[in-house]
């Protein structure tokens, strides 16, 4: 080990230190500018899913709301639990709601002879 000689054997390009950091970041410009806009893509995917999935509950909670609450009120009458002046009195307009109410109940009605007199019909 004694005869090897002590000076430097590896040279060093002229300025090569100071275009290191020049040359690192040509290289990693185009990495960098892809992992951005894969970054965007993704993120307009989430957001976009995220609001066509909120727009569909939304819709079908509120459905699932309504059904609900009708059989809760049913069940509440049926068990005689609401009578009729408690229903209307939840009602917004209550005449509107005996207006439908007594439609459907009429239009169920099967007439043997449409010539009924007024008197024979029992309001």
């Amino acid at each position: 080990m004694e005869n090897f000689s002590k000076r430097n054997i590896f040279k060093v390009p002229e300025n090569y230190f100071e275009q290191l950091p020049d040359q690192i970041l040509e290289k990693k410009k185009p990495k960098a500018l892809h992992y951005y806009l894969s970054g965007m893509a993704a993120a307009a995917v989430v957001v976009i899913g995220f609001f066509m999935f909120q727009g569909n509950e939304t819709i079908t909670t509120s459905n699932n709301y309504q059904v609900d609450l009708n059989e809760e009120v049913e069940y509440y009458i049926e068990s005689g639990v609401w009578n009729v002046e408690d229903v209307l009195s939840l009602a917004d307009n209550p005449n509107e709601l005996l207006d439908n109410i007594t439609e459907e109940e009429w239009s169920n009605q099967t007439w043997v002879d449409e010539g009924l007199l007024e008197n024979e019909i029992f309001y």
